[in-house]
């Protein structure tokens, strides 16, 4: 089984680093891994945290790397949000130079912590991280478990820990979890974080070990990462019941309803566009070519498309219209100012009056 990167990995000396990726434990594991690497007799560097807007922060940065210590450990500045510093071509020219005047001793670390669904590095901190690079410096990846890696990563971190825990207790944590999310918009950043601290409360629970299944049962609660895309497609699919627990949790992580009624109104009129088209007698390898879908997912969406009428897509976006009213805190006749229904719960009678299957 594929296992997630190891935020240990960095083991060289150069006091220059940008480490990037969306797994919040990973990026701190790695800063405290090179505050140690660095640091005299074994004594980790102090880390200061750099904060302020692009001119203030690079000044204070420039002031307090610059000077060699003269007694004991050096400092590793450890800037969270490197963008803050590379807003314009000055700020990233100053910023760059920055990192060739650090003193004897001092250490620099930048951390970007990617949005959800996020793929790659600002292109904003190219320079920056081909400077690091140059100069020798860590410039590393570190992403959050993938779908059916948070098991691995959770037996591997227990073992670190000296936390002993038997394989079907580490199965129903990752599980509770989200291991097994399989979707790319999931938001995944603090994942690790929460398995690490599950660990641990375990441990307490259980010191003399080892960590069972039953003890998963009572004490974790299930805090699975919602999903936009996983919602759709239980709209979609008129997965009723599990749209409406998927929905309930995108609210609870601050999703908009506006922002999710308006992917619902995209993913039903591209439903009901293939519904009609396949209707009137359009083969699917046309369509593929007409629209201009991923093939892969367009198999998904004719199969999504077949479990509907073109009626019932053109009811359940008319009905939409008043799950968008009330988001906004309106009737359903928008002149007669504020309706009586809150937003979440136009969405779910939405859901119990229009996705039920036929």
């Amino acid at each position: 089984m594929p296992r997630a990167p190891d935020p240990e990995a960095t083991t060289n000396g150069a006091p220059l680093a940008y480490f990037w990726g969306d797994d919040v434990l990973a990026l701190r594991r790695a800063v405290e891994r090179l505050a140690r690497n660095l640091g005299p007799a074994g004594e980790p560097l102090q880390v200061w945290r750099a904060e302020g807007s692009a001119a203030t922060g690079l000044d204070e940065l420039a002031l307090r790397l610059g000077t060699a210590p003269l007694f004991g450990g050096g400092l590793l500045a450890v800037v969270t949000d490197p963008l803050a510093l590379l807003r314009s071509k000055a700020d990233r020219e100053r910023t760059v130079a920055l990192i060739e005047r650090v003193a004897a001793g001092n250490a620099i670390a930048f951390t970007e912590l990617l949005g959800t669904g996020a793929r790659e590095p600002a292109a904003a901190s190219a320079a920056l991280r081909e400077a690091i690079a140059r100069a020798g410096g860590h410039v590393q990846r570190l992403q959050a478990p993938r779908s059916g890696q948070l098991a691995a990563w959770i037996a591997d971190r227990a073992a670190e820990l000296g936390i002993r825990i038997e394989p079907p207790a580490v199965k129903l944590l990752a599980e509770r979890l989200g291991g097994g999310v399989r979707e790319g918009d999931a938001d995944r950043r603090y994942q690790t974080e929460l398995a690490e601290a599950q660990l641990e409360l375990l441990a307490l629970y259980r010191p003399a070990g080892p960590v069972r299944r039953v003890d998963v049962e009572a004490l974790v609660a299930p805090a699975v990462p919602a999903s936009a895309w996983a919602f759709l497609d239980a709209v979609a699919t008129r997965h009723v019941r599990e749209a409406t627990a998927l929905a309930t949790r995108l609210a609870a992580e601050g999703t908009p309803l506006q922002v999710t009624v308006t992917q619902l109104h995209r993913r039903l009129r591209q439903l009901l566009e293939l519904r009609a088209r396949m209707a009137g007698g359009a083969a699917r390898r046309d369509l593929v070519r007409e629209l201009r879908l991923n093939p892969y997912r367009a198999e998904i969406l004719f199969r999504q498309a077949m479990a509907w009428e073109p009626t019932e897509l053109q009811t359940a976006l008319e009905a939409l219209l008043e799950v968008d009213l009330a988001s906004k805190g309106l009737a359903a006749d928008a002149r007669h100012g504020a309706g009586g229904m809150s937003g979440p719960l136009a969405l779910a009678l939405w859901l119990a009056e229009q996705v039920p299957p036929r």
